[in-house]
């Protein structure tokens, strides 16, 4: 497991582990765009990449995501994954702990691995006044669980499932999360040939998808991208307040 902010861009395997500094507050998060060529730590097309993970190929059938929201204090229970899974927080602090490895804290802005196969001992809300928000994205092949708990839940998770995004078998062995800030009123074309899925952490996005109407997607609410929109574009709706946008490929 690994964090970055946009200041350090670098690779990751299942056994890493590192902890950055914060950064500055997510004001929008669109993830799970996802696409297949080898990209450069920053083009113009999809900003600077926070991170990239790396595990063994798997033929890997949906990515399903969650949006997770933990009261002040919340403690996750000891829970493994069967698939990788990827994911940021959007708000708040992390208390993050793998079985073997040091304890650290993601915060605001950080993109983060969870690794197949070990337990996640910690997963816990940081701080006992205030919410912590994080998406998390797995990498699931043909009846894979989404996550699997060692004992019933004694308390309510609030996971507000996101569209699930169909990959039918495609092999996959890398992640890359890339970082792209819109300045107020500011645009940015996504051309892809597979589905994307979103979600609007603060302020409000207008979404053009070729050949459909315009989305005005507003803070808290989600949004899928079909697989044939190549001319896509996202638009800080704002004249004020600038956007982040945080996109997650594979390959």
């Amino acid at each position: 497991m690994k964090i970055f902010t946009k200041k350090t861009v670098k690779s990751v395997t299942a056994k890493s582990v590192k902890k950055t500094t914060k950064t500055s507050l997510a004001i929008a998060v669109m993830a799970a765009t996802l696409s297949f060529p080898a990209l450069a730590n920053q083009d113009n097309s999809h900003g600077v990449r926070l991170l990239q993970a790396h595990f063994d190929s798997r033929s890997v059938v949906q990515v399903e995501a969650g949006d997770f929201h933990f009261k002040p204090g919340q403690v996750a229970p000891i829970h493994t994954h069967a698939a990788p899974a990827v994911g940021y927080v959007v708000k708040g602090e992390i208390i993050y702990q793998v079985e073997g490895e040091k304890q650290i804290i993601l915060r605001e802005g950080d993109a983060f691995y969870e690794p197949a196969g070990p337990r996640i001992l910690r997963f816990d809300n940081a701080s006992a006044t205030e919410e912590a928000i994080f998406v998390d994205f797995n990498l699931e092949q043909e009846g894979e669980p989404f996550i699997v708990f060692e004992k019933p839940l004694t308390e309510a998770i609030d996971r507000r499932t996101l569209p699930t995004v169909k990959l039918d078998g495609q092999q996959v062995s890398t992640v890359n999360i890339y970082e792209r800030e819109l300045n107020p009123g500011e645009s940015s074309s996504l051309k892809t040939g597979e589905p994307a899925l979103g979600i609007v952490a603060q302020g409000v996005v207008l979404i053009r998808e070729q050949g459909k109407p315009e989305q005005r997607v507003v803070a808290g609410s989600t949004f899928a991208l079909t697989k044939d929109g190549f001319n896509t574009t996202i638009t800080n709706a704002s004249k004020e307040v600038p956007a982040k946008v945080i996109t997650f490929r594979v390959l």
